[in-house]
This record gives C-alpha cells, structure tokens and sequence, in this order.
C-alpha cells in the first residue's frame, strides 16, 4: 500500500533526534554492532549473500504469480510450500492469510514480520518480468509487494540454515487483502495472541515508519424515484444532487500546506444510471479522506457527510453514506512522542544505517505509515514499517524494483529479530 504521510517538511524534519559527534543518542536501541558479529547471526548474514542469485530469481516467480486482493490463493499455496519445505508447522486462515511460527528458546518477546501477499492487478493483467541492465526488475506487483514476500522467506531460511535461535517466538506472517483496507491484517489480531512486537515489511527503504495514516473510502449514494427525460423536468435528479455536493465537497476547508499535520481527500470513482433518456434512481461517488489526525480526520469525514447530506435535501432526493473501508488514524507526531522513544523505532534505524543505508536526504523516522503496521499502530501494539528495496510507480504497469537493494531488505528482517527477540 503506497504512503502518503501528509505532514508538513517542518514536521518531518523534527520527528528525528540527530546525536551530535560523541553523544549517545537520543533514543533507545535494542541494537549494536555486536549482535551482528554473533557466530550464528554472522552465518545467517552470510547466508543471504551466498544464495542472493536464487531469491531474485524466486522474487521474479513470486511476482508472476497472479495474487490480485481476494484472489491470493495460488501464491499463498507457493508460499506454504515453501515454509513446508523448512520443516514448518504451516497455517491458513478463513480470510486466506498464511503464518508460520519459529519457536524461540522461551523467555523472550513475539516478534510478528508481516508481508502482504496481494497486489491491486487484476487476474489477467501480464506479470512477466523484466530485468534490465541497470539492475532493475519492471512488472506490475515487483515492488509491492513480491519483494517484501522473497525477502522474508528468504530470511526465513537464513535463520533456519544458520541454526539462529531467537529468545521470543518470530512469526512469520504472510498477509491477505492488504490493499483492500488492512483486513488479513486484521484479521490476524483478531483470532491470534497480541504479539510483542509487530514489523510490517512493505514500502520502500528509507525511513522507518511508526505512525499510521487515517484512511476513510465512502460511497456517496444518492437516490430517486427516476422518470423518463419526457417527464423528467422539475423532477428531483439523484445526478443533480451528486454534482452539487462534489462541487460543495471541493469547498471544504483543509489545514493549509505548511501546516504542521495536514489533510487531504479525493472524489475518485463516479456512476449511476442504466439508460441515456431517465433520470437515474441512484447515482453514487466515492471519497477518499486521508490524514494522520484522528480528531481531524473525524471532524473532515463529518463535514463532508453533512455537505453530502445538504446537498440531497436541496435537491429533494435520498441519501445515504456506504463505508468502502475505515482505517483509524494513528495520531500526530506530537501525540505519538511515546511510540517514537520505544526502541523498536531506533532499533531499526540502527540497522539500516549498521547495513550501509544512507539517511542524509531524508528523515530517519515518520509519524505516518499506510501499510499493515497500520494496525498495529492503532491498537498499541509497538510496531514498525521497514522498507524492502528500493523501487517506485507501484500500483501501475510500470512498476520497477532495484535488485541489489533487496539484500538490505532481507538482511535487516535478520538483524531485527536477534535484536527484538533476543538471541538464545
């Protein structure tokens, strides 16, 4: 699911405490150079380098297996087959997400690592990939998330080949209908035990990500009795109605650009009608309504309803409001200081900056994310999203991943659970 983290360049650049040379940072970290020299996590390093050609090249097979929302279920099966072949208790749930737990040697916190399976293409959209010379794989679906799904089986079997044991259990979660508003996500938290600590792998490499998006889509109804365009005139007109609260909608005031905590929302999707010459009896548009803000965003989603509302009594026709999906807002960076300071967020930070990632043109953290941490975010669950290569235009036909940074994906999901788990 593609970010939006709608905060102002003031905000983004105060999310990140930047330790002058010679003082400790500022937040706490579950990391150090150390753990990576640790015999076994040194080995499962090692083992990602040594088999990096055979993870592209599942990579490029994941991605050409179709896995549009709803329709997951031919790579969920690829998947468990392969978890299966690592000597792996596997399960599938009612709404098709697949898990596999690695037992710790007990003591120490459960480490969730969630990659989301599907991908917004439809069955029939052509998969095949192409590499290209500049170290590049193009197809729709490479970046989000197919690398995500090669990255964590390959660390995966890293883990397993190595011998690495972690304190805490680490589960291995391989999400459903993701983009479809989060629901194998959770659906995951619904039916299973809250985990210690939750990883979504998904987005890009960059920074990590401990805050969560408000994302409300709306279907705006609006109907009528109809009638023939003969009689049609002086009649209420559901069309009318729609066209005036669109219009009324764009007057809704957002919190301007330099704003510390900004707002957005869109009217996507418009239809209605079964013939040219009557008035349709239902016209309908979507909403999309998007900010980190949960008062804000309750406020917008409010206004907009009653603009909706407004506009179908002035036109004399019914109307009613269809939720799409509802992700609550995680809350501003202001209100999630205390989710900044645990150290799950600066345990990641440390090992991609310890794997070689450069944050200078960036920030190191954001109070945002639109992706399966999500909901983790919002249930208090301390949860990160982390990147899983470099790549963009994701959620088009044109959509490119770059290769060799994959390796820094999959090498990190390693790091995080020696330094989350624990290593035995």
């Amino acid at each position: 699911m593609r970010l939006q983290t709608l905060l102002s360049p003031l905000a983004l650049s105060c999310l990140t405490a930047v330790a002058a040379p010679g003082q400790a940072a500022q937040y706490p970290t579950q990391f150090s150079p150390a753990l990576a020299r640790l015999p076994a996590v040194r080995d499962a390093l090692a083992y990602v380098d040594a088999h990096f050609g055979a993870q592209v090249a599942e990579w490029i097979r994941v991605t050409e297996i179709p896995a549009p929302s709803r329709a997951e279920s031919r790579r969920a099966a690829y998947v468990r087959e392969q978890l299966e072949a690592l000597g792996l208790a596997v399960t599938v749930d009612s709404i098709g997400n697949v898990f596999a737990r690695l037992r710790g040697s007990a003591g120490g916190p459960t480490l969730v690592f969630a990659a989301h399976l599907d991908t917004v293409h439809p069955i029939e959209t052509d998969l095949t990939v192409t590499r290209k010379d500049d170290g590049t794989l193009h197809a729709p679906g490479v970046f989000d998330n197919s690398a995500s799904v090669a990255n964590l089986l390959a660390a995966a079997r890293a883990l397993k080949a190595s011998g690495l044991r972690t304190k805490g259990d680490v589960i291995l979660l391989f999400t459903a209908q993701e983009e479809l508003g989060l629901k194998g996500m959770a659906h995951w938290l619904d039916h299973n035990p809250r985990p210690d600590h939750l990883v979504a792998l998904d987005g890009g490499l960059g920074p990590v990500l401990y805050g969560a998006l408000g994302i409300y889509w709306s279907r705006m109804v609006f109907s009528g009795a109809g009638s023939h365009t003969n009689t049609s005139r002086g009649k209420p007109h559901p069309a009318r109605a729609a066209a005036r609260c669109i219009l009324d909608i764009y007057t809704v005031p957002l919190p301007p650009p330099d704003a510390e905590v900004g707002a957005v929302y869109n009217v996507g999707m418009i239809r209605g009608g079964h013939v040219v010459n009557a008035i349709p009896e239902e016209v309908a548009f979507t909403v999309d309504l998007r900010t980190v803000d949960p008062a804000l965003l309750e406020r917008l989603d409010s206004t907009l309803v009653a603009t909706c509302q407004a506009a179908a009594r002035a036109e004399s026709v019914g109307f009613r409001r269809e939720w799409v999906q509802r992700s609550a807002a995680g809350g501003t960076p202001a209100q999630l200081a205390s989710r900044r300071a645990h150290p799950i967020v600066q345990t990641a930070i440390d090992i991609l900056k310890h794997l070689g990632w450069d944050f200078s043109r960036g920030p190191e953290a954001v109070a945002s994310g639109s992706t399966d941490s999500n909901v983790g975010v919002v249930r208090g669950i301390p949860t990160v999203a982390v990147g899983r290569s470099r790549g963009g235009d994701q959620h088009t036909l044109v959509e490119w991943a770059h290769v060799e940074s994959a390796r820094i994906g999959t090498k990190q999901i390693i790091l995080l659970a020696a330094a989350l788990a624990g290593v035995q």
